[in-house]
């Protein structure tokens, strides 16, 4: 999923930008994590930057098999799919999309073709999203404007080895750019063609499924990251599948998507079902609630500030040099160039201009 940035899109492009080739590249993009008994967690590996691609998550039954997720494009779908097959050989019957966003629904058309009879289960939100502003959107980012622009800036900056923040980049700032242009490239190259399947099945509360001794509870929570968010929530063995309800190690806030306000209140919801093991749409296995809690005081002290403001009439500039977030960019990002950046605009930036947005539809 895009990520945009005006530090890096507004950057002047160099037309003699390195290619793909001449990147190094990993061996491995995620890792299989059994988390339970028949529950297992696709961990991606890529850092965390300024494009992304969503964690999954196997199910595996007495006789069927629900999968969360399904990541950014269909070759990453089909190297889930065959991850998969490595652990049973039992038939996908479900796959659930936590929400819209491409970098969780863009596999889904290889799980279709794999399983004809398969059911897609989401939000009654995202079933409105996909095709309409979701389209838009998807256009938005194959434009020259999304990313191509995105990664011809991310080459110049790397040829030019400057940082954002002035000076030479560090290794960290080189890994997560070199990292960006192939998620890009990759998005770029396999989702031209891709059709988008919508959910047959949608839900603005709960649904359960029952599979021999197993129970899913699929969730609807309230809004956070969009107003589409599911949780899969697993009782027995308390685990709670979030998607991008939680983002480790920095939390990314779209606005207009997201609802600040709300997403504390969504996640004190999630931490009432007193989950042992959190799996994230970004990020590795949570096993306790800290960050969980960490987050529900960023989103409080967000909501606190701007609606304190809105009453005297501010504008979304006053509010935004008003909203002081510094403890939470140190606890979040500490002395890191990229999560720093993350911060400044996914929180400090979107989370503020979306909490101001609802702020003042409320009033």
């Amino acid at each position: 999923m895009l990520r945009t940035y005006s530090y890096i899109l507004s950057l002047t492009l160099l037309t003699s930008a390195p290619s793909l080739s001449q990147i190094p590249k990993r061996l491995a993009d995620f890792e299989v994590q059994k988390i339970s008994e028949g529950v297992y967690a696709v961990i991606r590996k890529e850092p965390p930057g300024l494009t992304v691609n969503g964690n999954s998550v196997f199910i595996i039954n007495e006789e069927e098999v629900v999968v969360v997720d399904s990541t950014l494009t269909p070759g990453s779908g089909r190297e889930v799919l065959d991850e998969l097959r490595k652990l049973t050989s039992k038939p996908v019957k479900y796959v659930v999309n936590t929400h819209w966003h491409d970098d969780h629904i863009m596999g889904n058309q290889v799980f279709r073709d794999a399983f004809p009879g398969v059911v897609f289960i989401a939000h009654a939100n995202t079933r409105e999203y996909l095709p309409t502003t979701g389209l838009t959107n998807r256009k938005q980012a194959m434009s020259e404007q999304g990313y191509p622009g995105f990664i011809a800036s991310l080459k110049s900056r790397l040829q030019k080895e400057e940082s954002v923040f002035g000076g030479p980049m560090d290794d960290e700032e080189r890994t997560t750019y070199e990292s960006d242009i192939r998620i890009a490239e990759r998005y770029m190259s396999e989702n031209p063609g891709v059709e988008i399947i919508l959910p047959t099945v949608t839900l603005t509360d709960r649904v359960t499924l029952h599979s021999g001794s197993r129970t899913v509870e699929i969730r609807y929570l309230g809004r956070g990251h969009t107003s589409g968010d599911l949780v899969v929530h697993l009782p027995k063995e308390r685990i709670v599948i979030v998607g991008d309800l939680v983002i480790s190690p920095v939390p990314y806030v779209g606005s207009p998507q997201s609802h600040p306000g709300e997403w504390g209140a969504t996640l004190e919801k999630l931490l009432a079902l007193q989950p042992s093991i959190i799996v994230p749409g970004h990020g590795p296995v949570l096993r306790d609630d800290s960050y969980l809690k960490l987050m529900v005081r960023l989103f409080a002290s967000i909501k606190r500030q701007v609606e304190a403001a809105v009453p005297r009439g501010e504008t979304l500039d006053q509010v935004r040099k008003g909203v002081n977030l510094d403890e939470f960019e140190q606890a979040f990002a500490g002395n890191s160039r990229v999560r720093k950046l993350i911060f400044r605009n996914y929180v400090a930036g979107a989370a503020v201009e979306a909490a101001f947005r609802d702020a003042n539809v409320r009033q």
